[in-house]
């Protein structure tokens, strides 16, 4: 379970040695976000391929209630083709090793529909704010393992470096909390496989109803993560407080044995 554990919230402990570098662009870089590039820094423009983007869903497709199953907004988009093991080589240049390998070992049945591209992603005016904000603004501290001057939206819309891409996703939006749960599998080739559900809730520090703004102030974000099944697994839980500044504080990490019913720190994951 312990390798499972290292995959929490996407976060990746950052040890590449990066140059200080300034905060942010310069103000005639940054002006291009909500123009030539959207309100978090992708490029607006469409190709050959990729549609522009203008504005992504913004309103829940017809047939939504709340508490409901998601409802598919493109329910009415054709197939454009579809790749199967007899064509799957004349696309072979955006095919992924793996994918290629199932064309081969499964012929009669495994298949690709391909659908128009649909540029989706919409977030709140509030991030879109933010993330301008934080073109000019935010800056990687202690050899890329922090940011500063950093409250949320993408820390680096225009990124320079990998680092930047790096923490970009590592805080990416996911709203102010998130209570999911979720199963995990490993197929085998012959089809048996066997499931780990997890019952997880993420919570971003300054978006708690109790929120404190001089507790924790280099906290993230905090995680928490229970096996809900197999038995034999069932009740051990993962706690994680996940740091701004990584060097100044690692990463907090402790893990709940049911069978043992103590708690410990867990430095495989921090």
């Amino acid at each position: 379970m312990l390798k499972q554990y290292k995959k929490v919230g996407s976060a990746i402990a950052l040890s590449l040695m990066v140059s200080a570098a300034n905060a942010g662009v310069s103000a005639t870089e940054a002006a291009k976000i909500g123009a030539a590039l959207t309100p978090m820094g992708a490029e607006k423009a469409g190709s050959g391929e990729i549609t522009a983007w203008t504005g992504g869903v913004t309103t829940p497709p017809a047939g939504y209630t709340v508490g409901s199953k998601h409802v598919n907004p493109f329910a009415a988009d054709k197939v454009k083709y579809t790749i199967t093991a007899a064509n799957y080589k004349k696309y072979a240049d955006k095919l992924s090793d793996g994918q290629k390998a199932l064309f081969e070992k499964y012929p009669d049945t495994y298949r690709m529909p391909v659908y128009p591209t649909q540029r989706s992603a919409a977030y709140p005016q509030s991030i879109y704010d933010s993330t301008k904000k934080n073109a000019t603004q935010t800056g990687l501290v202690q050899d890329g393992n922090g940011l500063s001057n950093y409250v949320e939206g993408v820390p680096f819309p225009i990124p320079a470096n990998g680092i930047e891409a790096i923490w970009n996703h590592i805080v990416r939006y996911r709203g102010g909390s998130v209570s999911r749960v979720v199963g995990q599998a490993t197929p085998q080739a012959n089809g048996d496989y066997s499931i780990v559900r997890f019952k997880a809730e993420f919570a971003v520090r300054n978006k708690l109803k109790d929120f404190d703004p001089t507790k924790d102030q280099n906290v993230l974000f905090y995680f928490k993560q229970d096996v809900v099944s197999p038995a034999r697994l069932a009740g051990n839980v993962l706690l994680v407080h996940e740091t701004l500044d990584q060097v100044k504080e690692p990463r907090k990490a402790w893990v709940y044995n049911a069978g043992q019913r103590r708690v410990r720190r867990a430095p495989q994951v921090a």
